[in-house]
């Protein structure tokens, strides 16, 4: 009897101790499964969320834990908006290195991210790296329609709100709006993806308003984003405001850095003609100076592409007024113009309307006498009798009078004489 006592006794307390262990294993492998949802949620709604409340307890005989937050919808890892974006800052990498093919390219991935990026659901968002990556987006040019779906969503923090909502009015063509929302934020505090990009865009807004400010935005843009298409496009926009602001030493410093990073850049050769031309209009001071470093970057270029920025130049150093420079490209250009060019007819005719205002004037007269009609365009002609018609003005003398008579004195100028005695009167102290 006392065996069976005791077999009775030591089996409960193996039936307490098998309970107590299930339970601790209930315990540990239930608060496991709620870690390991939380940890997926995290990683799906980004790593600077927190997480606010925890995986309630599943009903008994549940299958699946509850979700952290229900209302957002499995999406794939390649399609998070911060994955998207990836496929738009490579073509933009290779265009700056001079793909064609890539800028194309970039037409259409741009196309494809607005339309992915819209179709997703609006949970997504939660997440700050995609936000990050829509902000990207549109400041490089996306649909701005991508960031409504955004801007209201409770999670996003402070500072991407506001870098949202600036490059919303950005996209949007509201140019006061977007500049008094992204001017005050930091670049250098703000995420890599997006610190370059913002930089670039505050530069690009006050460039008008402030241009030394803008110089400085630009400074931190190319800091924040070497190698990228931002660092080349915020180059090319300093180098043309230090040209306007007369910072030779940094405009030659940058200029030299252009051609040594973007040699290739598919907007290298726009870019030239366009700041050339810009040089070509402004009127500088130091003007000996400012040829000559022209001459200089010049020296950089392909030939074959050489005679167009010279004509670049002189045309509108003409239209700006700006004689010497105009003089010297269109010579320039003459000189290395093929015979029977059109190239060389507008050469003459640029050379002719420069010369045409100054002493000598007679040269500019058989220049402009040498163009061949037929091989330049309205225009070109148009300028071409305006120039004639000044310097057929500049080398003809004054006509004498036919006659000396008097003619009697206007009304006016009797009047004038009257009241300047009366004041000379009163200089002296006579009586009136």
């Amino acid at each position: 009897m006392t065996s069976r006592v005791l077999q009775w006794v030591l089996a409960a307390f193996a039936g307490l101790a098998l309970s107590g262990a299930d339970a601790r294993a209930e315990k540990t492998f239930g608060g496991g499964t709620a870690l390991i949802n939380m940890a997926a949620a995290e990683a799906q709604h980004g790593d600077a969320l927190e997480a606010e409340e925890t995986a309630p307890a599943a009903d008994e005989g549940a299958s699946l834990p509850t979700a952290l937050w229900p209302e957002a919808a499995a999406v794939e890892t390649d399609q998070q908006p911060y994955v998207l974006i990836r496929s738009l800052r490579k073509v933009q990498d290779e265009i700056a290195a001079g793909s064609a093919e890539a800028h194309d390219r970039q037409r259409q991935i741009m196309r494809d991210l607005g339309a992915q990026m819209t179709a997703l659901p609006v949970a997504v968002w939660d997440d700050v790296r995609n936000v990050r990556a829509a902000i990207f987006f549109v400041l490089s040019g996306g649909d701005p329609a991508v960031l409504k779906a955004i801007v209201t969503r409770p999670r996003t923090p402070y500072v991407e709100r506001r870098a949202l909502r600036g490059a919303l009015a950005y996209g949007e063509g509201r140019s006061l709006d977007a500049l008094g929302m992204l001017q005050k934020l930091e670049a250098r505090k703000l995420d890599s993806l997006l610190g370059g990009i913002v930089a670039l865009i505050q530069g690009t807004l006050v460039t008008k308003k402030d241009p030394k400010k803008a110089i400085a935005f630009l400074d931190e843009a190319r800091l924040l984003s070497p190698g990228t298409l931002v660092e080349e496009a915020a180059l090319r926009q300093q180098i043309l405001l230090l040209a306007r602001e007369g910072e030779l030493e940094r405009f030659d410093l940058l200029a030299e850095q252009y051609s040594r990073r973007f040699p290739n850049s598919l907007f290298a050769r726009s870019f030239r003609r366009q700041f050339f031309a810009g040089v070509a209009r402004q009127n500088y001071k130091r003007a000996s100076e400012w040829i000559s470093r022209t001459e200089t970057e010049l020296q950089k270029v392909p030939p074959t592409e050489r005679v167009g920025l010279y004509l670049a130049i002189a045309e509108e150093a003409t239209k700006g007024g700006n004689i010497d420079i105009a003089r010297h490209a269109a010579g320039k250009a003459r000189e290395l113009s093929r015979a029977d060019s059109r190239s060389l007819q507008r050469a003459k005719l640029f050379e002719g309307a420069a010369l045409a205002v100054t002493s000598d004037f007679a040269e500019g007269v058989s220049l402009l006498d040498e163009i061949d009609p037929e091989k330049v365009a309205e225009s070109d002609l148009k300028v071409r009798d305006a120039a004639l018609s000044v310097a057929a003005a500049v080398g003809r003398w004054p006509e004498a009078p036919e006659t000396l008579e008097e003619t009697a004195e206007p009304q006016s100028v009797g009047r004038a004489q009257a009241l300047l005695s009366k004041v000379d009167s009163l200089l002296k102290g006579d009586k009136q």
